[in-house]
């Protein structure tokens, strides 16, 4: 009776809470490279809305040379599309990503930011680029979709990324293409739609 209680309740929360600890309602995961335009404009035409998140390692360093390995989440305006990013200080995630001034902002885990010894106003670089950390995750409304990670996250804007050459051809990387879906979606034939019309 108790495991049978347990898993009603499992069930009912994975039902209530779901499309929130995964992202979205569905998700289209690519491997090293973005989606095409066609590919983008056909999920735009399935969803209300789409957000693209580019996933992968690299190694945050310090002005002095610390370094640590990090799982970046590099996020466009529409993330997160359900729930909230918290931030300590409490911030939007969107004011954090802007930064202060010219320098792009970004917001990591208090674990990678202890193991670094930043805080927020100190600065680190990503490949090539320079950030200011402006706030610590304390909450991420996606983890379950998170997956595998090998470092403490850090999160910043894609367009953030140009020029760092951490996103130029044959590195390793995931785009994950979450969407938000009309209400009672049919999950079995959009998956279909999708393979018949993308089959490569």
């Amino acid at each position: 009776a108790a495991v049978g209680t347990v898993r009603e309740s499992i069930a009912t929360g994975l039902s209530r809470e779901g499309a929130t600890l995964l992202g979205g309602d569905a998700e289209i995961e690519l491997t090293y490279r973005f989606a095409t335009r066609d590919e983008r404009a056909w999920m735009e035409r399935q969803a209300d809305q789409v957000s693209e998140i580019v996933d992968f390692r690299s190694m945050a360093v310090t002005p002095d040379d610390a370094r640590g390995l990090t799982q970046v989440k590099a996020v466009d305006g529409a993330y997160p599309l359900l729930g909230d990013v918290i931030l300590s200080p409490e911030m939007p995630l969107s004011e954090a990503l802007d930064g202060p001034g010219d320098m792009p902002g970004a917001v990591m885990h208090p674990l990678l930011s202890d193991r670094l010894g930043l805080a927020p106003g100190d600065t680190f670089r990503l490949g090539t680029q320079d950030f200011i950390l402006t706030a610590l995750i304390e909450r991420e409304p996606d983890t379950a979709a998170a997956g595998f990670s090998l470092g403490p996250r850090t999160i910043v804007r894609t367009t953030a990324l140009d020029g760092s050459g951490l996103l130029a051809p044959g590195t390793l990387y995931s785009t994950k293409y979450r969407m938000d879906l009309p209400p009672a979606p049919d999950l079995t034939a959009l998956e279909d739609e999708a393979t018949s019309t993308f089959p490569d």
